[in-house]
């Protein structure tokens, strides 16, 4: 990469050095008595502005590489229902048993028999309003692990 760099700098380096010869020559001949640094500089700005210029105007039309798809992760849809269900019975005036039966759903793939008390009682009472804390509760319980031998 570098050296493709200073291929493309050299010839330009080397055209500046030829442009300030060239136009410190060509000032003393007409007899305009030049000081070779302050021309060195003018041509300088002048042929990297120049250059600058050239660069921009010659770049094609921009690319883009096709973006990667966004992550998706397999169970956001499974999390979308479950946040559904759980929104739903904390605003229904009148909540169903939907949030009990996917949190005793919830339970039973964790532990087929239920031998949590409190996750026992939830699924011999009746469908009852649940509180934020009492979903927090009842996953606390289904997350516990336990030794059922």
């Amino acid at each position: 990469m570098i050296r493709g760099r200073s291929g493309r700098w050299v010839p330009r380096v080397g055209a500046l050095a030829l442009v300030v010869l060239a136009g410190q020559v060509v000032f003393t001949a007409l007899d305009f008595d030049p000081r070779l640094r302050d021309w060195a500089l003018m041509a300088t700005a002048g042929v990297v502005l120049l250059w600058l210029a050239l660069d921009a105007v010659g770049v094609g039309v921009a690319s883009w590489d096709d973006p990667v798809a966004p992550y998706v992760r397999p169970d956001a849809a499974e999390d979308s229902v479950h946040h559904r269900v759980l929104s739903n019975h904390l605003a229904a005036r009148d909540p169903g048993p939907a949030l009990r039966n996917l949190l005793l759903e919830l339970a039973r793939g964790r532990d087929p028999h239920l031998h949590d008390p409190e996750l026992r009682a939830l699924a011999d009472g009746p469908a009852r309003r649940l509180t934020a804390t009492d979903v927090d509760r009842y996953l606390t319980r289904i997350e516990e692990p336990r030794d059922h031998e």
